[in-house]
């Protein structure tokens, strides 16, 4: 029986991700998923695709914020109470209502990226929604609150591709094993654990993916993008890898926990 085999949480958003053994599932992904966010000052958002400094930064979360490590030893901590000022921010053309930190921890970022940024929270109450699910809450992720892939379909790739390709490189939340490959993209709705979701699209995939999750380099061939392009393609000719859930409920997942199929 398919099962989870890895859960991913990115607290910042394009920042490196901390593996656990257990998640609650909220309304707009995994708790503390992508709940902060590096921001221009007018509140575009800051991504690794063209950022690949933000590799450098780690985040743990805890009950009173954040504790951000960076890559040269030094680190600084977010607590919620140091976000007090509501501005508008944009991800994607989806403008909304963020919380902006405080000068002391906006400054730390912008000596570490040598310009002007700022850092986001999402709130207690995420303000933001997703347009073909307007009831549904989402966090500062790029469309839809988790992402989930299949280590049969990683392999299936590796096979077309001619460089070596980590699941890394596809920043899922939920990584399957035990499943046929791409046949996650069939799945209308899932149950995993305590939760139940529906399967909203299969992720288009970007360069993002040929950066390497360790010294954050762009592959010099595009691999794996030009090899999805190729042969993992959808019906508009877009390469996807993995597919986007909406979660029903609220719940626990584990590392473990069987994969169910409902439609």
């Amino acid at each position: 029986m398919s099962h989870i085999t890895q859960i991913n949480l990115y607290p910042i958003k394009s920042t490196q991700p901390i593996t656990v053994s257990k998640a609650l599932v909220q309304p707009y992904g995994l708790e503390f998923d992508r709940t902060f966010m590096l921001t221009e000052p007018d509140g575009s958002f800051i991504s690794a695709r063209k950022d690949g400094e933000l590799f450098a930064f780690s985040a743990v979360p805890s009950a009173q914020g954040l504790h951000i490590h960076h890559q040269d030893g030094s680190s600084v901590t977010a607590l919620y109470h140091d976000f007090s000022r509501q501005a508008e921010c944009q991800v994607w053309g989806n403008h909304f209502d963020s919380l902006l930190a405080n000068d002391n921890i906006n400054n730390w970022f912008s000596e570490k990226l040598q310009r002007a940024v700022q850092l986001r929270w999402l709130g207690f109450e995420p303000q933001r929604r997703i347009k073909r699910y307007p009831e549904q809450a989402l966090s500062f992720a790029d469309g839809y609150p988790l992402l989930m892939t299949n280590l049969q379909s990683l392999a299936s790739v590796q096979q077309h591709c001619s460089v070596e390709i980590s699941m890394a490189q596809f920043r899922a939340n939920l990584v399957i094993d035990n499943a046929a490959a791409f046949s996650e993209n069939q799945w209308q709705k899932i149950r995993i654990g305590e939760v139940e979701f529906i399967n909203a699209k299969p992720c288009i995939r970007c360069i993002l993916t040929t950066r390497d999750p360790q010294t954050a380099e762009l592959q010099r061939n595009m691999e794996p993008f030009r090899t999805l392009k190729k042969h993992f393609a959808d019906s508009q000719g877009q390469p996807v890898f993995g597919i986007n859930l909406v979660p029903l409920n609220c719940g626990m997942i584990r590392i473990g926990d069987s994969l169910q199929i409902l439609e």
